[in-house]
Order: structure tokens, then sequence, then C-alpha cells
């Protein structure tokens, strides 16, 4: 457990800064690599999962984008501008069969 909290500075803010400083390159590893910091977070919080609920964590991720969208002006532009431009970092999952320690 660690004594203090992650702070992050914006990925965004920090790639716009590059942008404005001629560095488009540089701009967009930086905002593919925010999307792999955001992208293992959300994984390791959902993970391990059972299969049969791959559904229900879909709901859930696309329940939180509209959510994130709709509390944050400017957030579904940015996803529009970006979804097609940015590497995407490929989910590599393992299948583990397990015994539930839960019912």
């Amino acid at each position: 457990m660690s004594l203090f909290k992650e702070k992050m500075s914006s990925y965004v803010d920090r790639g716009n800064k590059l942008i404005a400083e001629g560095k488009t390159a540089e701009a967009m590893k930086l905002v593919s690599q925010g999307l792999t910091h955001y992208t293992e977070k959300i994984v390791n919080a959902v993970s391990p999962y059972a299969k049969a609920d791959a559904g229900l964590i879909v709901l859930v991720l696309r329940h939180l984008a509209d959510e994130v969208e709709r509390n944050n002006p400017g957030a579904k532009e940015l996803y529009e501008g970006m979804k097609n431009i940015v590497g995407k970092p490929e989910l590599k999952e393992k299948e583990k069969i397990k015994k539930t320690n839960r019912s």
C-alpha cells in the first residue's frame, strides 16, 4: 500500500502543448502512452473475471463511457477525433480455469 496517492498531469494537455510546439509525432506518442496507462488501470481493476461475465463488463464500461462523456464537455469530441488516429494497445487475455471462492 502506498502512502501517497498517485497524481497525474493530463496526457491531453501535455499533448496539446507539444502540438503547439510543432511536435505532433511526440504528442501522438504521449497520448498513446496515456491510452495504455488508463487501459492497464481499468483491466487490472476488473481482472480476474468470469468468462460468462464478459458481456456484463462491456455493459459496465459502455455505461461508464456514456457517463464520463455526459459529465465532461468535450470528452466525446476528443474521442471522436482521436479514435482512428491513436495507436491502441492490444488486449492480451489469458484464460485460466479456477475453482471459485465465492458462489
